[in-house]
């Protein structure tokens, strides 16, 4: 078996991809617009790990996005330079930074609420 992909189900494509993009750093794969009411964009980072955003153009907000429990986690270089970063942008640390075994992490969220683990591994 073969991972392919992470899918968010997101409010606003645009706001999502662009955090994607900008914060997390993830280059887009592809654009692709199956349906009218539908756009996916498919973000790699550099290893071709895979996140998928989905926005269903025809669901209400309070039917999409940021309803599950999820928690995506991505490696950085140096924890306090990222922090640095999420401070000068605005962007909320909900925790951290959190020293475990192997290193340290922070918590914060994506525009809909996802939240995203930042990791520097010792």
């Amino acid at each position: 078996m073969e991972f392919l992909f992470n899918t968010i189900e997101v409010s606003d494509i645009e706001k999502s991809f662009e955090f994607y993009k900008e914060v997390i750093g993830l280059k887009v794969a592809r654009r692709i617009k199956p349906q009218d009411n539908m756009e996916i964009i498919f973000l790699e980072d550099e290893n071709g790990n895979t996140v998928e955003l989905v926005d269903y153009k025809d669901q209400s907000v309070e039917d999409r996005a940021g309803k599950s429990n999820i928690k995506m986690g991505f490696a950085v270089e140096d924890l306090d330079k990222t922090i640095k970063y999420l401070n000068k942008e605005g962007i909320e640390i909900i925790e951290g930074p959190v020293p475990i075994e192997n290193g340290r992490f922070v918590d914060i969220t994506d525009p809909d609420g996802i939240k995203i683990g930042l990791y520097d591994f010792e």
